[in-house]
């Protein structure tokens, strides 16, 4: 991960701006005003020079500058003075070239209008104050500084030169004119003092803030970072040990607390994992013993099943010849005498045939399912008549559903029945048993449109039978089941075959539709119970469909029927497929 500015160098670089942008604020008014109480000093030194030349007695035997640079005082500090008088009438009538004695000039006629008001009098006129004319630049390195005044009138009234009572006259203008080298060099030295206290506060601000910043927040982040490093190298018994009293101490707490915890539920965790690798150990033990177990099941009921098919297809055998035997004496009764008896033993012979069957159909369930998880199913791919085995199958259900009067049919796809069908077929009326009155299909194989597959047929017809042995064993008395086949195109544009059966039973719930084809289930519902079986019929067919390349499809309403479907491709691989 990229590092950036680290926290003391954000807080120094952050703390250091701060300190300028204050700094420097504060000494900006301080830095302009000097500027100003330079000037105001040395003006007032102009001030006071025109007061005292304007004091003195000859000054009115003076017009214009009478005092230049070679008169003054080479000791001064002012390197240049110049100073000049001009008496109200002279000052009036003048005609200056010097720009600051016009400003002047105008400046005092705007205060004497202003100061006369109506009174209407020529010259300068009274005053209550002495006006001023002040003008500050700078010449090259040196400040120079002009300053023009008025001279008031101290004689008083007596002379003449009043205004009739109203206060003391005008008697001149007296400028000052002084360039001064030490106010530049003051103003340098006071700035340079200014910026020295600035620069002092400031290095003295920044050391107090990298104190603060280094022993009072940099030092604890840095004892919590360093205290991280080593977590997350490994190390979960460091603790952190700030004493601050403040919330980085609350902070350090709750961060040895939560190590605490952490190593706490490390430790926990290492039990677990323990816990679990001995259950682990003991799974697999488990598990191999499991695998054996089942392949010793498998073997035993193969091998229990074959032996045990062995005399019960004698028993079936010899019951089926005293069955003929005895359907031989009812048909002669002189023969044999009693016909009641012959009656009761035919029937027992017939109970004793059908329980037979029965059980070899459960014996050759347990042997097939034991065969399937072994992983001994092969295929035996051929090619079948789909129209003439369905024929056929529907011959060998015949005499069990004749038994219960149900009717059978068979809807074998026609040439020109309307074309190839969808993939959603017509379930609804499937499962209610009633045949597709819009036609497309024929009862005669001869004349039925259906392909020639290449699939396993033995496997192919104990699917479809499972179906129509269910059919008519869950099908009330005087029910209906069909046998229908048809083309049918998938998605994906391939042609398969599909075989149904309907048939007009109860019904099976949507909830249990999944539920069926698992080993050993049949359905809960009341007159299932009525009903022998091993619950293995459903589950081998679905294996079966899937060993074919196939599928089962179910639909079925409760009340109405099931449709029960084994939709497979045109061609099966001629390899074995694993169950």
């Amino acid at each position: 991960m990229a590092r950036g500015i680290s926290l003391a160098n954000k807080c120094q670089l952050g703390f250091g701006l701060a300190i300028l942008l204050i700094i420097g604020s504060a000494l900006l008014v301080p830095w302009v005003r000097l500027v100003t109480i330079v000037d105001q000093s040395q003006v007032e030194t102009s001030r006071q020079i025109a007061r005292v030349w304007a004091q003195a007695p000859w000054l009115d035997e003076n017009v214009g500058w009478f005092l230049q640079p070679s008169d003054a005082d080479p000791d001064a500090p002012e390197s240049e003075l110049l100073i000049g008088y001009w008496p109200v009438k002279d000052w009036e009538r003048t005609q200056f070239q010097s720009a600051f004695l016009q400003a002047a000039k105008r400046r005092f006629a705007a205060e004497r209008g202003g100061a006369a008001g109506g009174n209407g009098g020529g010259g300068l006129g009274p005053n209550e104050h002495e006006p001023e004319y002040v003008e500050v630049l700078w010449d090259a390195n040196d400040r120079v500084y002009r300053f023009a005044r008025v001279v008031p009138e101290d004689r008083g009234i007596a002379d003449g030169s009043g205004a009739g009572g109203e206060g003391p006259g005008i008697r001149g203008v007296i400028v000052v004119e002084r360039r001064s080298t030490t106010a530049a060099s003051q103003l340098f030295v006071n700035r340079m003092y200014l910026l020295a206290a600035g620069a002092g506060a400031g290095a003295l601000a920044f050391l107090v803030f990298y104190v603060i910043t280094t022993r009072i927040i940099l030092s604890p982040v840095r004892a919590l970072r360093d205290t991280t490093e080593l977590v997350r190298a490994g190390n979960l018994n460091v603790r952190s040990d700030i004493r601050t009293g403040d919330e980085f101490e609350q902070l350090s707490e709750a961060f040895n607390s939560m190590l605490a915890n952490l190593g706490e539920q490390q430790a926990q965790l290492r039990g677990t994992n323990r816990s679990l690798d001995l259950k682990l150990v003991e799974l697999a033990e488990i598990n191999v013993g499991l695998h054996e177990a089942a392949r010793m099941k498998g073997e035993f009921l193969a091998r229990i099943s074959h032996e045990l098919r062995t005399p019960l297809n004698s028993i079936i055998g010899f019951a089926e010849i005293l069955q003929d035997l005895a359907q031989s004496e009812t048909d002669h009764p002189e023969r044999s005498g009693d016909p009641e008896r012959l009656a009761k033993r035919k029937r027992y012979l017939e109970n004793i045939v059908s329980a037979g069957r029965t059980l070899l159909e459960m014996i050759n369930e347990l042997l097939t399912m034991a065969r399937i998880d072994a992983g001994k199913i092969e295929l035996h791919v051929q090619a079948m008549n789909v129209a003439e085995t369905c024929d056929g199958l529907l011959a060998l259900i015949r005499p069990l559903a004749e038994r219960k009067r149900i009717r059978l049919s068979l809807q074998l796809q026609a040439p020109r029945g309307g074309g190839v069908l969808s993939a959603a077929g017509t379930a609804g009326a499937g499962a209610s048993g009633r045949s597709d009155d819009g036609g497309g299909f024929t009862s005669d194989p001869a004349a039925a449109d259906l392909p020639s597959i290449e699939t396993d047929p033995q496997k192919f017809q104990q699917v479809i039978f499972n179906f129509l042995s269910n059919a008519v064993k869950f099908t009330p008395e005087e029910g209906e089941v069909t046998l229908r086949a048809e083309r049918l195109v998938g998605n994906d544009g391939v042609q398969r075959l599909r075989v149904s059966v309907l048939d007009t039973g109860p019904g099976i719930p949507r909830e249990m539709h999944e539920e069926i084809f698992n080993k050993f289930t049949q359905l809960e519902a009341g007159h299932t119970r009525q009903h022998q079986g091993t619950g293995l019929g459903l589950s081998i067919a679905k294996e079966f469909a899937a060993m074919l390349g196939g599928e089962i499809q179910l639909v079925s309403e409760v009340g109405r029927g099931s449709m029960f479907s084994l939709i497979v491709p045109l061609t099966v691989a001629r390899t074995a497929v694993p169950a």
